[in-house]
């Protein structure tokens, strides 16, 4: 797939229709997921991959990694107004793919038995950690190792001032290799009254963590 024909196919694709804070919720734009999985799609590819995207929302890199036949796509999210979105969304989209929706709190309550060492390549935007969020983008990274089969990868978006920490963090799990992939520009919509700009660019970093 080409690329403009693949952003656009994720620009028609609903995204939150009331974000909620408490959760960091934010749009990923058609433009940024195009970026991030092109990049994976480039480096090791999709197809016969079984896949998972870790707080999925309502769908756009779930279905964006749909689109390049993978074996299956599982996606995670906390929030069921969430996945309602996504689920009109994987109607829509109408991929040739199982596409699988799990509502749970990987954070406080972990994962099943069933998904550790269970996925190719894992997937996830995780929120920052502001707000009263401290340290749950590793939360999110914490988990994702676990669900990985040995040889797969998790891919993570980061705020490029944390690269290092997050970098280093990774190196420093036994059997993970983490290396910075790309550095991307996230073009930020206002969500929230607090925002002042109607738009934000935000330097984000995609790393990957390779389970060896």
């Amino acid at each position: 797939m080409k690329r403009k024909q693949f952003e656009w196919y994720l620009s028609s694709l609903s995204s939150f229709k009331n974000p909620k804070i408490e959760l960091e919720q934010y749009c990923t734009s058609s433009e940024l997921c195009t970026d991030i999985i092109m990049t994976i799609e480039d480096l090791i590819g999709f197809e016969n991959k079984k896949v998972a995207d870790l707080g999925c929302g309502p769908g756009i890199l779930l279905l964006g990694a749909g689109a390049f036949e993978p074996s299956s796509c599982v996606g995670f999210d906390i929030d069921e107004d969430a996945l309602k979105i996504c689920r009109e969304n994987i109607d829509e989209a109408d991929l040739d793919v199982d596409i699988e929706l799990i509502k749970c709190d990987l954070i406080n309550e972990g994962i099943d038995k069933k998904y550790e060492n269970a996925f190719d390549l894992i997937l996830t935007n995780p929120p920052f950690g502001t707000k009263n969020n401290a340290g749950i983008d590793i939360k999110f990274i914490d988990i994702g190792i676990k669900m990985l089969k040995n040889g797969g990868s998790l891919f993570s978006l980061h705020k490029s001032s944390t690269r290092n920490y997050i970098i280093k963090y990774g190196n420093n799990i036994k059997g993970i290799k983490c290396e910075g992939i790309a550095q991307l520009k996230w073009n930020l919509d206002k969500t929230y009254k607090f925002h002042k700009q109607k738009t934000k660019d935000i330097d984000v970093d995609l790393i990957r963590f390779l389970k060896e």
